[in-house]
């Protein structure tokens, strides 16, 4: 069964087998998903069932077979198809194409549509890609992410108790995630990304609780059973209102952690590859009527069958539709860092992923053929957080989600790298972490060791280490991240790490800190 659960305008579906469809006549019909053959059933002999429509692709060159669960962010390709199926005045109708919509809440259901060729493409996270690419890498089934349509845009997070304010806070905390889920890959994105010591987080990781359910999660946090949750909204503002607990991260604060796209059949692609451009121009063009055309999604998804305009409208505030832009640039770099880091995760975890498949997964050739259709500047994320003048005390006092130090060596005296090429990969992982949390605050902190008798009151080093500081923001913003993001400190030899009792030591407090920290 699906369960619709109604709070705060927000809806949330429970992944089910089940496939929604229409036969000829338009009417809506039901179709499942036989778990044990992985064959797709019709309960009535007027539907044709998916895998004998898509086997023979020559028959089918202007025809796609695809599935989505149900999450706001497809709205744009229903839309475009005004439907389950193509109608003749649609978005896609009007390019020539058919699309065959079939909702499939289960990954695992979906991907096995997908490898038997029952289906040509299928919605999925670039977390969820990362988990199954060993699985299509095991069945020999090339894939390619050509579209990313849209971010989560603060529905999904982790709520904590009021003491857990920091990554730092999480070593011997009880952690709940739902098992093999998005939400989990969030928890675990951060400890791998922290300065924890390798045995911590092991241990963070090896003794996540694990639930069914983002819901069951949260359930358990707010009976008190758990320090934290992993889950999504409307949890989310439930801890939010509360005086024992917050949100610790959302993904308002991180539109890239979690990105959908669409996964193709390679094959499929290149022999059809007008089909593929259109279906892409198709669904850009309809993100026009992403908070303005209600009645497909209603049609198509049972958990918005009987939501208000208003209700819908709530929902598309969680995902943020992707421009033509965007997707150039993402395809290009953000998607393909997360793709690694999602690796990474599911790895430490101890899942087995296919890394190699970055090399040939996102590519741009499909994006660049409609580039004519749209504008080459326009960018979905424009609401972007800045350091200003009355918000500077706040960053200052707010504490960093996840903060670590670069060894960074500058030429005695002044604020030059000593060696590029090594600052250079030090500084480049902090980077990838800016343009992950590209909703954060960073502040980069500079640090030197004491000279008592040269610079007795910390005048010079407080300045030396201020330009020190500058000079790794530069190396931000030359790197593409904004430099209204950046906040920089000249802490001087006040703020050591360790006594200043040998040289050793004394490096080791000659450092440059890097803070992310999300603010309201």
């Amino acid at each position: 069964m699906i369960l619709t659960l109604l709070g705060s305008g927000v809806f949330v579906g429970i992944k089910t087998g089940l496939i929604k469809t229409k036969d000829k006549t338009n009417e809506e019909m039901a179709t499942v998903v036989n778990k044990d053959s992985d064959k797709i059933e019709s309960k009535n002999d007027t539907v044709n069932n998916v895998s004998s429509e898509t086997n023979d692709t020559n028959v089918m060159d202007d025809t796609i077979n695809i599935s989505l669960d149900e999450w706001i962010g497809w709205k744009s390709i229903i839309d475009a198809n005004k439907g389950l199926t193509t109608q003749p005045d649609s978005i896609y109708g009007k390019l020539g194409i058919n699309v065959n919509i079939n909702i499939i809440n289960d990954a695992t259901q979906s991907s096995n549509a997908l490898i038997k060729g029952d289906l040509n493409a299928a919605g999925y996270t670039i977390n969820r890609t990362a988990f199954l690419s060993n699985k299509f890498a095991n069945a020999n089934k090339e894939v390619i992410m050509p579209y990313i349509t849209n971010y989560s845009n603060g529905g999904d997070g982790i709520i904590a108790k009021s003491s857990i304010m920091t990554v730092k806070d999480l070593v011997g905390a009880k952690i709940g995630v739902p098992e093999f889920s998005e939400a989990q890959t969030l928890v675990v994105w951060f400890v791998n990304n922290s300065d924890l010591a390798q045995t911590e987080k092991d241990a963070i990781i090896d003794n996540l609780i694990l639930f069914a359910t983002p819901d069951d999660a949260a359930k358990a946090f707010f009976a008190g059973q758990i320090d934290e949750a992993a889950t999504w909204e409307p949890y989310l503002t439930q801890a939010q209102n509360m005086t024992d607990a917050h949100i610790l991260f959302s993904t308002a604060s991180s539109t890239n952690l979690v990105m959908d796209g669409v996964l193709f059949d390679k094959d499929f692609a290149e022999a059809h590859p007008d089909t593929v451009e259109k279906f892409i121009q198709g669904s850009l063009e309809a993100s026009k009527l992403y908070d303005t055309e209600f009645d497909a999604i209603r049609e198509v998804m049972p958990m918005f069958n009987t939501a208000s305009d208003e209700d819908i409208i709530d929902n598309c505030v969680s995902a943020k539709l992707t421009t033509w832009k965007d997707n150039e640039d993402l395809l290009n770099g953000t998607a393909r860092t997360i793709y690694t880091d999602m690796c990474e995760v599911w790895t430490s975890i101890g899942e087995e992923v296919n890394a190699g498949l970055l090399e040939t997964l996102f590519d741009d050739t499909y994006i660049q053929s409609v580039s004519d259709n749209f504008s080459s500047t326009e960018i979905s994320n424009t609401e972007t957080v800045k350091v200003t003048e009355e918000n500077k005390q706040i960053i200052a006092e707010t504490e960093a989600l996840l903060e670590g130090s670069a060894s960074v060596t500058f030429v005695k005296n002044t604020a030059k790298f000593s060696d590029s090429v090594s600052a250079s990969t030090e500084l480049d992982r902090f980077i990838g972490i800016a343009k992950v949390l590209d909703g954060a605050i960073i502040e980069i902190a500079g640090n030197t060791d004491p000279n008592l008798d040269s610079d007795p009151l910390d005048e010079y080093n407080t300045k030396l280490s201020l330009q020190r500081a500058e000079a790794v923001k530069n190396y931000f913003i030359m790197n593409g991240v904004s430099a209204d993001r950046i906040v920089v400190v000249g802490n001087g030899s006040s703020a050591p790490i360790v006594e200043n009792d040998t040289e050793e030591h004394r490096s080791m407090n000659r450092r440059t800190d890097v803070s992310f920290k999300c603010i309201e």
